[in-house]
């Protein structure tokens, strides 16, 4: 049988300025009457709450904000949430920030439409080993979901998965699958304006780490081909601006239409061993998702260059934002240093010793990326568990 593609499509996405005014007439159309806005303390700080709290009470919708999510969200985090959810009698869930806020939103409405009490361990619903969970349950048992992303990175607010970690056994795994696409996004590039330079920097590398990844995965799917170099294209030509030029408009719209290119593109591709290495960063040493993908992401390409050196001298071409994106293979190696150039031009570290890692880590971060995160299995260059030690060696 030739291979059948299986594209993941996101719901409704509303993209441009102004687009989080749109709250309440969305929350209207699911005849929402209490909503549950989950962000973080950050967000609520910096104002980004107000146009949304504006037209929910413009449409008569009443509303609680839930803001203790964590920067890398873990278990006992959403189970918290979960039960606010349920003791504010809410019918639909609200989220407002980046990955990890929308990640841990995820999780809520997941454990929402279990509808157990006490509500079951998160840990029963992860999909990166298998699906071995639970049965997952019917869509129309959650509560509607709208994203609306503060940063241009995860593109979190089109992808079916939620990212969560475990603290006791210092585990980062997945929940979802598309069912828990959110019902709506909104996708406002207002709300990234105020984003300080160095988040700006990580959660765009993070963004281009999934079109990079995404377009070289064993999984790739030819539709999503032109989507993805679009999302590289107007990375590589607008992080540096957005980093730099915190109000550059145009710099802001390009890197949230990216970001959510991004995320469409893993749906379906999936992403690479970057993402598996990237992840035991954040459970093991605590590092912030998109610093730990420029970290790991330069060695990941390097390695992976010998088995797709068309597609990487594709990347190369759109990073640079060439009309004709040439396949040539002798260029492929360009795409390592085009990456490696904007991560130094955008203040980020290249180093793990430099992000204060501990090197004794790197055994049991390897076995934890071999073992128990799956996105190496899509690398384009079969990896082990030495070769993912060795990437991380050459990291330090």
């Amino acid at each position: 049988m030739t291979k059948i593609n299986t594209y993941l499509w996101p719901g409704a996405g509303h993209v441009g300025f102004g687009a989080a005014q749109l709250t309440g007439r969305e929350a209207q159309n699911f005849r929402a009457k209490r909503a549950m806005v989950v962000s973080d303390t950050g967000i609520i700080a910096a104002g980004l709450l107000d146009p949304i709290s504006q037209s929910l009470n413009a449409s008569g919708i009443s509303h609680t904000v839930y803001d203790a999510i964590p920067g890398n969200p873990d278990t006992g985090a959403v189970h918290a949430a979960a039960v606010a959810f349920q003791e504010a009698e809410a019918d639909i869930i609200i989220a407002v920030g980046g990955g990890s806020v929308l990640d841990a939103a995820k999780g809520v409405r997941l454990l929402a439409g279990v509808r157990e009490f006490p509500v079951p361990p998160l840990q029963e619903y992860a999909t990166m080993l298998g699906d071995q969970g639970r049965p997952h349950p019917l869509r129309r048992e959650m509560p509607p979901m709208i994203a609306i992303p503060t940063t241009a990175g995860t593109g979190a607010e089109v992808t079916p998965w939620g990212l969560l970690t475990d603290l006791e056994r210092k585990l980062k795994f997945g929940i979802g699958g598309d069912y828990l696409i959110p019902d709506v996004a909104l996708v406002d590039p207002e709300l990234t304006l105020t984003l300080p330079a160095g988040l700006t920097a990580a959660t765009g590398l993070d963004a281009l780490s999934h079109c990079i990844e995404a377009f070289v995965s064993t999984n790739a799917n030819p539709l999503l081909d032109p989507l993805i170099l679009q999302g590289i294209t107007l990375i590589g030509r607008s992080l540096r601006r957005a980093v730099h030029e915190p109000d550059n408009r145009e710099a802001r719209q390009d890197m949230i239409i990216g970001s959510m290119l991004g995320g469409i593109a893993i749906s379906s591709n999936w992403l690479g061993a970057c993402h598996s290495l990237a992840h035991q960063l954040s459970s093991f040493a605590d590092l912030h998702h998109g610093v730990a993908i420029a970290l790991t992401l330069l060695p990941q390409m390097a390695f992976s260059l010998p088995a797709a050196p068309e597609r990487y001298a594709q990347i190369s071409a759109a990073l640079r934002g060439e009309a004709t994106l040439s396949p040539d293979p002798g260029r492929a190696a360009e795409a390592v240093e085009s990456v490696r150039q904007l991560i130094v031009d955008t203040g980020l570290p290249t180093r793990l010793r430099d992000a204060g890692v501990d090197e004794a880590l790197i055994p049991a971060m390897a076995d934890h990326a071999y073992h128990l995160d799956t996105n190496w299995m899509s690398n384009p260059r079969p990896v082990t568990k030495d070769d993912l030690e060795a990437l991380y060696r050459q990291a330090y």
